[in-house]
Parts: structure tokens; C-alpha cells; sequence
């Protein structure tokens, strides 16, 4: 199938679809309906004001909500000729907006202590748009200074070129070919960066291969929590010098360098150390400090170590990680020590628990288990449609599947493979899974072309089912967020295939009903506090796709949600605190308004007053309480009640609340029929970056 090539347009608001949000997110929650409102408005940061396109004022208080601009502040209108047409826009001065904010902040699995990440505040993902659209000449080269960078941005994306499942059916599902306005809307990024989206594709590069060829040895490290210690002011020191900007900081701060490090400190609460982690925006602003790192590493390295790049050693570097090349022991030695004297100018340092060396042969214990479990799926999962020559030889012959799996003694190869290769489940969970995804595909189109008899349909069972217990029992493992995106992908693809080619229902209770057993008992055994809150979101969401026999039991759900029931009154409560906008719009996704669920859902809204009057004092800066608010009252499962309760938290009567629900039809989370997680976990393939 020929690639497809899009034109993009809508510059100003696109990096509010693709550089602004966690890969991480829930598949409910991205920011689709927010870049249709900010798109349909025109809503835009430009020479100092935010600005909108509004006939009326009937946009006002929801502006004054998401920009938090003071109900006295005074709007002007102006007429703009813009294609021929006049349209009035509505402005206010940027310095009315409240932008110093603080991010939305979670928790997902990584290492032994988990990694915090954030969704920053929807005003000020407008005004890194703004940085964007202004200063992408800027960005593109202060990251083009490096010749060791193998992930960096080198243009605007000016097309998207598409060939996957959003533009063909599903594996003769209903799903048709997207629209051309949705395929715009699952782009992945607004820069098109160099070579490598992933670092597993450089060890399999001819770079890679040339300089293993080229040198004797490999020294492989990373920054210590880069995205933790980074100081904002660092980049304006990377970018103009460190002198330079501590005796001119007032000039500073007008410059290139001042303007993001001021973007960054406004979008995470004022704080200077530390940037958030997740955005694509944090990457490039990290990008552009460890550009500055490199150039002064081989600057030193010739002038005080007589050590030339490229002839003496080579180093390659993706985001935060350092691969360097070298001959010689010494080299190595004062390749080292000079970087580490670099980077504590910069107040970030090597994490010296991680530093590996190789000798050549140059191979790494992941290269050589991926080889391994290549093997070794290739040789257990082979899915074919099989010609059966016909009895008679004028019948036509037989089209026979064909996918006999022993899960025994698949998972017990795997085990071995992980072993010997002195690696970790964890290392290779997502080459696994691709190939796991890769493989169910494979078997559900050879299924399609067979003549789908009884035998048939009885082998694509046994062979899903074995293909599911194999990846529940490697995700177990290791349940991180991308694992767990990969294992919702092969569920819901087999889901939707076997609803849509109507198997008979004892031959998909078989595995949905197994499904259902081991997703109830990872919900289980990871409650919220175990920090593994966006891995069971995920899971919950996948669950529901497989049918109403399948619903979760209350208790279950209470117990994941750590909520108890009181003995004596009867009633729910939560001695953990406040659920966090994910838990609570997952859950209610979830639940819906099913009579079974009455009760918790009652509790639920309960719970979200009680957090809003906690937030009270700061709802206008805080982006989970704002999104959170928007979220709700487009929410089509909790009372007008309740929504009316809110509304009178943030300010807003009947009349206010109404226009502000009048204003967009959904927001952050994708409620009911325009929820389809088939197509949302599609959508996450663009987006993977490590």
C-alpha cells in the first residue's frame, strides 16, 4: 500500500496537538477537543495579547477561565481583513493572564522509585505554541550544533505521510478510512527530527556498525535525572554564555534563551530547578542545553586533550544517553572526566550506577536477547492459510489456517533467552510486544483468507489465546505504560476482529473471558498506591471492550480505587485522599450510567465536589482543576446537580455555567461515542519516542 501524503496547515495550533502532552496520557484524555476550540477561535498569543475571534461576548467567561484574566479586565475588539472576509477579534494584554501556573502532575512505573510527569496548564500550552510559531528558525539551529546529536529536530513537519490501520479497515472491521480532518489529528510531532525516532534502530544502523567496525571499544552512559536537574537558567547560559548573561540578565532575558527559560519556569510553578518530564517541548529544551555540552566537550577534548572527533573517538548521543567510540583506555579516561566537568558547570552529572563498557566484538546483552527472541517467535508463532488439494479435482481447493502454538514451551525458550543474555524482562518488553503485535496481525489476515470453516475458526481461537497468554504473562513482568499501550493494542485489535467476524460466542468466551480473569487480577494486585495508577487505567478502558458479561463487580473497583465502605452508615469513603482527574474520568468512562454502579457513582460525584472545595484557592493556575472542571461538565454520566455545584466553585451561575458548556462540545476527555480506543492506542505509534 503507497504511503499517503497529507499537507498541514494550522501552523499556530499544531503543537498543541503533537509536542504538548505525555505519551503516558490515558487513551480517554488527549487534546483534540482543546485544538478544535483553540482552531475554531483562532485563539492565539501574538505581540503581547491573547486574542480571539468572537461576534459576541458569549466567549468571554470561558476565556476568563482557561486564561485566568480578571473578571474587571477590560476586552477591545478590532476588525481584521483576513481571505477577503472581516472577522472582529476580541483581545485582552497577555499581562492580564495569569500565566505562571502549575502543571498537572502523575505518577507511572520507571526503575524502583517511578517517574513523576505533567500535562502543563492549556494557557500555557498556547503560549509555547506561540514560542513555537516564533522562534522554530531558532530552535532548529541552536540543535543543529552538535554532530554527536541522533535525535534532534531539523524542520517543520510540512506533510504527514500515512500507511498503517488508520487508513484501512480494521481487519474487515467497520472501522472505514479516516477522514482526512482525524488523520491531521493523530500526528506525532511538530518538528520532523534526524535518523533515529528510537534508539534501538541506531544499534542496528550502519553508523553503528561503521564505528564498531572503526574502534576497539564502547563506553555506554547517561545523565543522572536530567530532566530533574536541569536549571532553566542553563539555557540562556548555553545559548549566550554564562558570563554574558549573569552581567547582563536584564538584556537576557528579552533574548531567545531568556524567553524559554522565562516559558519553562511560568509552566512548572516558577521553579528553576527541574523541568517537567513528558512534553515534547521539555526535549528540545533539554536538546538544546546538552547541544551546547557537546560542542564544548570536543572543543576541550582538542585543545586541552589533543583528542580529534571522529579520528581519535566518536560519540553518538539520543536525548540524555552518551555512546562513545574509542581505541585507547587513556582516551576513554579523559573523555570521561572532561565531560564530567562539563556537565557540573551545567549542575547536571553522569549516572555512574549505568556506565557499561564493551570490547569488541561490540555487542550489547540486549542485541544479542533480541536476536534470540527473534528466533524463537519466528520459529513458535508462525500464522499461514495452508492450500488443502481437493479430493475431486474439479472443486476448488481448500484454504486452511494454520498456527499450532505450545505455550509451555514458548514462554519456558523466552525465559531462557532472557536469561543467558543477562538482561532484563524490562529491556526487551517492547521488542517482544511489537513482535507479539506483529504476529497477531499476521494470524487474523491469514485467518481472513482462509475458508473460515469450523476448524478454522476453532484453530484462530487456540492460537489467540495462546498469543495472550504468553503476553500477560511477559507483561506481568514489567507493567509499564508502553508495555501496557502494546498489550492493549493486540487485545482490542483481536476484540474488534472477532466481533466483527461473529465467532461463535463459546469460542470467544474462551478468551475474553481469560481477558477478563487477568486483567481483574492485575487491577488487583496494583492498587493506586503502588504507583501503578496509568498502567490500570489503560487495562480498565480495554476491559470494557469485550462485553457487558465482563463488567468488573463493585468490589473489585473499590478496592482498586482504594475506596471502603463504611460498616455502619453504609456509605463509601476514601481515607487515601482525592482521586486525580485521570482516576476520575477513567472511572466514570467505565462505569457510565449503569444501574449496577449507581452507588459508586454517586460517591464519585461526592468525591469531585469535595476536591474542587479543596481546590477552591486555586483553581484558576491549577491545570488538573481546570481540566478537570471542563471535563465534567461536558461529562454526559454525572447530574446536572452536580455540574451546577461546580459551576458555582469557579464563579459561575446557571447562565455562566450553560455558556461555558455551550462554548465546546468536549475538551480533554473524549466522553461516549467519540471515544474509540482502537483507534486512540493506533494513534500512540506515532508518538513513541524511547
Amino acid at each position: 500500500m503507497a504511503k499517503r501524503r497529507v499537507s498541514l496547515t494550522h501552523r499556530k495550533q499544531r503543537s498543541v496537538l503533537t509536542d504538548m502532552l505525555p505519551f503516558e496520557v490515558p487513551p480517554t484524555f488527549s487534546n483534540r477537543g482543546y485544538y478544535r476550540f483553540l482552531r475554531k477561535h483562532n485563539v492565539e498569543i501574538e505581540n503581547k495579547k491573547l486574542r480571539w475571534i468572537c461576534e459576541t461576548n458569549n466567549l468571554d467567561l470561558t476565556m476568563q477561565l482557561l486564561f485566568g484574566i480578571d473578571s474587571k479586565a477590560v476586552f477591545s475588539n478590532e476588525v481584521v481583513i483576513e481571505w477577503g472576509k472581516e472577522k472582529t477579534y476580541r483581545s485582552v494584554p497577555i499581562k492580564e493572564c495569569k500565566m505562571a501556573t502549575i502543571p498537572f502532575n502523575f505518577r507511572v512505573a520507571h526503575n524502583l522509585d517511578g517517574r513523576t510527569l505533567s500535562v502543563v496548564h492549556p494557557r500555557n500550552q498556547v503560549d509555547v505554541a506561540r514560542f513555537y510559531a516564533t522562534h522554530s528558525a531558532l530552535i532548529l539551529y541552536y540543535t543543529s550544533i552538535s554532530e554527536f546529536s541522533i535525535r534532534r529536530p531539523v524542520s517543520v513537519s510540512r506533510y504527514a505521510y500515512f500507511k498503517d490501520k488508520l487508513h484501512e479497515e480494521r481487519m474487515d472491521t467497520t472501522v472505514g478510512v479516516e477522514e482526512e480532518e482525524r488523520e491531521y489529528e493523530q500526528l506525532g510531532s511538530y518538528f520532523v527530527y534526524k535518523k533515529y525516532r528510537n534508539i534501538h534502530r541506531f544499534f542496528e544502523s550502519y553508523k553503528y556498525h561503521c564505528s564498531e567496525k572503526k574502534y576497539n571499544a564502547l563506553m555506554q552512559l547517561d545523565v543522572n535525572k536530567c530532566f530533574d536537574s536541569i536549571y532553566t537558567h542553563s539555557l540562556p547560559w548555553s545559548v549566550l554564555g554564562k558570563d554574558q548573561t549573569k552581567f547582563s540578565l536584564q538584556d537576557s532575558k528579552v533574548t531567545f534563551g531568556g524567553r524559554f527559560d522565562a516559558l519553562m519556569q511560568n509552566l512548572n510553578h516558577n521553579e528553576t530547578n527541574g523541568i517537567v518530564i513528558g512534553p515534547e517541548f521539555s526535549r528540545i529544551f533539554a536538546e538544546i542545553i546538552l547541544q551546547s555540552i557537546d560542542a564544548e566537550l570536543v572543543t576541550q577534548l582538542a585543545e586541552g586533550q589533543n583528542l580529534t572527533h571522529k579520528v581519535d573517538y566518536e560519540i553518538f548521543r539520543y536525548v540524555d544517553d552518551f555512546f562513545v567510540f574509542y581505541n585507547d583506555e587513556a582516551t576513554q579516561l579523559k573523555i570521561f572526566e572532561t565531560l564530567q566537568e562539563i556537565l557540573k558547570s551545567k549542575k547536571l552529572s553522569i549516572n555512574t550506577a549505568k556506565i557499561k563498557h564493551y570490547q569488541k566484538p561490540i555487542i550489547t546483552e540486549i542485541t544479542i536477547a533480541k536476536e534470540r527472541i527473534s528466533t524463537l517467535l519466528n520459529d513458535e508463532i508462525n500464522p499461514v492459510c495452508e492450500e488443502e488439494p481437493p479430493a475431486d479435482p474439479s472443486m476448488p481447493s481448500k484454504q486452511n489456517l494454520a498456527c499450532p502454538i505450545n505455550t509451555s514451551s514458548l514462554i519456558i525458550r523466552y525465559k531462557s533467552a532472557i536469561k543467558e543474555a543477562g538482561v532484563t524482562y524490562g529491556d526487551l518488553l517492547n521488542y517482544t510486544f511489537a513482535i507479539a503485535e506483529n504476529k497477531t496481525e499476521k494470524l487474523l489476515k491469514a485467518y481472513a483468507a482462509s475458508d473460515r470453516s469450523d476448524r478454522d475458526r476453532k484453530r484462530l481461537s487456540n492460537a489467540l489465546l495462546a498469543i495472550m497468554e504468553f503476553s500477560f504473562f511477559t507483561y506481568s513482568a514489567s507493567p509499564k505504560v508502553n508495555h501496557t499501550i502494546r498489550l492493549c493494542r493486540i487485545i482490542t485489535t483481536t476484540v474488534d476482529f472477532l466481533h466483527a467476524q461473529g465467532l461463535p460466542y463459546e469460542l470467544k468466551h474462551v478468551l475474553f473471558k481469560y481477558i477478563h480473569d487477568n486483567v481483574m487480577q492485575l487491577l488487583e494486585k496494583n492498587t493506586m498506591s503502588t504507583h501503578r495508577e496509568i498502567e490500570s487505567l489503560y487495562l480498565l478502558i480495554c476491559l470494557s471492550k469485550i462485553g457487558r458479561e465482563y463488567w468488573l463487580p463493585v468490589s473489585v473497583l473499590l478496592r482498586h480505587f482504594l475506596i471502603k465502605e463504611d460498616g455502619n452508615t453504609d456509605d463509601y469513603f476514601r481515607p487515601a485522599g482525592f482521586m486525580n482527574h485521570f482516576s476520575i474520568t477513567v472511572l466514570l468512562s467505565y462505569i457510565k450510567d449503569k444501574v449496577r454502579y449507581d452507588k459508586l457513582r454517586a460517591f464519585v460525584e461526592k468525591h469531585i465536589i469535595a476536591k474542587f472545595e479543596h481546590m477552591r484557592a486555586h483553581c484558576n493556575r491549577d491545570a488538573e482543576t481546570l481540566m478537570l472542571m471542563l471535563d465534567l461538565i461536558a461529562c454526559p454520566y454525572i447530574s446536572v446537580a452536580t455540574k451546577e455545584s461546580i459551576g458555582r466553585i469557579f464563579g459561575l451561575d446557571a447562565v455562566g455555567l450553560s455558556s461555558v458548556q455551550s462554548s465546546n462540545d468536549y475538551w480533554f476527555t473524549a466522553w461516549g461515542n467519540k471515544f474509540d480506543l482502537g483507534k486512540e492506542l493506533d494513534a500512540k505509534r506515532s508518538r513513541e519516542v524511547y
